[in-house]
């Protein structure tokens, strides 16, 4: 940590600090110091409300790190926004305050013990500075100048530069050797994705070999273009020669074209409606299931479980699914899948759960087809279901640093079914963490995010659950602005006036909307206003200076701006009637709508520094209330 300023504040700066080597977990911390004022033996101390740490001794807070000249701050706190301001007036040190983060909001001390203090010395010197220093959660707040050289270096360095590291408990998740597959959950914004590019950077350093190097995949292609140039900034160009990035289904196919494969992937959406309604004819005229039954029976049921003939249907789980089909019922429509998976082969097309089975089968056949790989780096696990994983399990062998896993239930947008790793081979036990703090958004953005997904079960990618309750953000801003207009003529006029206001600049700013028909609107009619418009797309081109991004809520993903504007958040837009509709049952409907609230989630955290919610006509019911009264 430095502190600069001018002469007279930073000696009264200084005058009102404590710099002290923690005796529990060794860090260098540096905390004010209240006056503590004694009251008259004969004053009567009034009755406390009850805290949130009674429950915790003090030997407990001193392990989680809270000095000892806290313990009586902290015992007087009543709330969160307590332990905000005493974060905020440097009254807690910054390693302290995530473990009674955790607390407040539920944990066990165990938990956050683990979560905060990781790594807690055997024992602890007080005088020794110089392994103070050396620990990775000292570095997170002080920066060490060895010389007068490195002094300058680190004082010519601007802002965005000094904000740029690894938290101490990111850093131990990308470095080091480990034992096995690793998983790591956080929420948008806690820094997965950086998290998981210096875990591959490092692998390229340590691990990778001139005949094995490192996948790097994720779901989307757009997400793999944005991560090879992001890592094109922190590897050396020897280390990128060692990682290939790229999304599963590009790899897949071109392992499998490789091995004589001569199936194409079903990309057109008309060619597989055109197929489902062939294969549909199949259906007995005495079952009442529409289409909409069997397309998502076959994608939930079928696909995930490999399921190729009748006796495996009949035995199949169907667990989470709104349809009940007794055995008879099973028998009675198995032909119309049978006739799906006929026509596809006849059109030599396979679907993507089709793709990742038969390079997994014939890996597994022929060892020596298994690519030259050391670790799979997965990003945006989530997106992916159960083929997929199983796939990635037979890429690399068991053992030391072989896949490290990031994602987040939360922002599950491709209507996935929910993964067990450990049912795919992938054995995380003692190998997880998860990340907490958001470094990009706002907390009051944040928390509108979070609203959207109010009674929203989200999954752990293992069979558990995980929770948004100990995820939160340090940084703050103004709330998000919600409004509505008459016409989407006003909304357009009113994201200019917003840019002008904010005194914003449009190519680090973006406009997000749920349809490309609804973002061609607001193109033409920003575009009308002499306002140049850049609609983001999978090349990966940098913004031009002036103009404003476009992005449907799928392509934002992976991405930030300073502001971001959810526009058209209209009734039948958001969440999208058609989608949500056209689901078979109550059942597929909630989760087509869970997955809806997913993208909203996801938009509105793209936001480092503000958020709008724009709509015309009739607003969103998710946003309806919260609208702000005109004036």
């Amino acid at each position: 940590m430095l502190y600069v300023d001018h002469h007279e504040p930073a000696y009264d700066w200084a005058s009102r600090r404590k710099v002290a080597i923690n005796p529990n977990t060794g860090t260098l911390q540096v905390f004010t110091v209240q006056e503590q004022t004694e009251q008259p033996a004969h004053t009567p101390v009034p009755q406390q409300d009850p805290g949130p740490f009674d429950n915790i001794r003090d030997r407990q807070l001193l392990q989680l790190g809270v000095p000892e000249d806290a313990l009586t701050l902290v015992r007087d706190m009543k709330s969160e926004a307590d332990l905000e301001a005493a974060r905020k007036a440097e009254l807690i040190p910054p390693d302290a305050y995530d473990g009674l983060f955790m607390l407040m909001a539920g944990a066990s001390f165990e938990e956050a013990y683990n979560e905060a203090v990781p790594m807690a010395p055997e024992s602890v010197d007080t005088e020794d500075y110089t392994a103070a220093l050396a620990r990775p959660e000292t570095r997170a707040t002080f920066t060490v100048a060895e010389n007068e050289e490195e002094l300058q270096d680190v004082l010519s360095q601007s802002i965005e530069k000094w904000r740029v590291f690894l938290h101490p408990n990111q850093r131990r998740l990308a470095e080091g050797h480990k034992n096995g597959p690793v998983r790591v959950l956080g929420g948008a914004g806690t820094g997965k994705t950086v998290v998981a590019m210096h875990r591959a950077r490092w692998l390229a350093r340590h691990v990778a070999r001139e005949d094995a190097r490192i996948l790097f995949t994720t779901f989307t292609r757009n997400l793999a273009v944005d991560i090879r140039q992001n890592l094109g900034k922190i590897c050396s160009p020897e280390e990128l020669a060692r990682i290939e990035v790229t999304n599963l289904d590009a790899w897949v196919m071109k392992f499998l074209k490789r091995q004589g494969y001569d199936y194409e992937l079903l990309t057109d959406a008309r060619q597989e409606r055109d197929l489902w309604e062939q294969a549909y004819s199949e259906k007995p005229a005495d079952i009442d299931l529409g289409l909409a039954f069997f397309q998502e029976e076959w994608a939930r049921v079928i696909q995930p479980q490999s399921v190729t003939t009748l006796d495996e249907y009949k035995k199949a789980s169907r667990i989470g699914r709104g349809t009940r089909l007794n055995r008879q019922q099973r028998v009675a429509i198995w032909p119309v899948f049978e006739r799906y998976r006929h026509l596809l082969g006849s059109n030599h097309l396979k679907e993507t759960d089709d793709l990742y089975r038969d390079a997994r089968e014939l890996i597994e056949a022929n060892p020596d087809l298994r690519p030259d790989l050391c670790a799979v780096v997965v990003d945006e696990a989530q997106d992916m279901g159960t083929q997929a994983f199983r796939l990635i399990r037979a890429l690399v062998p068991s053992g030391p640093d072989d896949l490290f896993i990031v994602g987040d239930g939360h922002q599950r947008i491709y209507g996935r079914n929910k993964v067990v790793l450990g049912q795919c081979g992938i054995d995380i036990r003692g190998r997880s963490a998860r990340l907490k703090v958001n470094y990009r958004t706002t907390d009051e953005t944040r928390r509108l995010a979070v609203s959207i997904l109010e009674g929203v079960e989200v999954d752990d990618l293992d069979g558990g659950r995980d929770s948004h309750s100990f995820y939160h953000s340090l940084l703050h801003g103004p709330d998000p602005e919600i409004r509505c207009f008459e016409t989407q003529d006003e909304q357009a006029e009113a994201i200019l006036s917003a840019l002008r206001g904010h005194e914003l600049k449009p190519e680090a700013c973006c406009v997000i909307a749920r349809t490309h028909r609804e973002l061609e609107a607001i193109r033409a009619l920003l575009e009308a206003r002499r306002q140049p418009c850049y609609m983001l797309d999978s090349r990966g081109a940098a913004t031009p200076d002036g103009a404003l991004n476009l992005a449907t809520m799928h392509r934002a993903k992976g991405l930030e701006f300073d502001a971001v504007f959810v526009a058209s958040a209209n009734r039948g837009l958001v969440p999208l009637d058609f989608v949500v509709n056209s689901a078979a049952d109550a059942v597929t409907r909630r989760q087509r709508e869970n997955e809806e609230r997913a993208l909203v989630y996801v938009s509105l955290t793209r936001a480092r520094k503000l958020a709008f919610v724009f709509g015309y006509g009739e607003m969103s019911e998710w946003f309806r209330a919260r609208v702000e009264p005109q004036g």
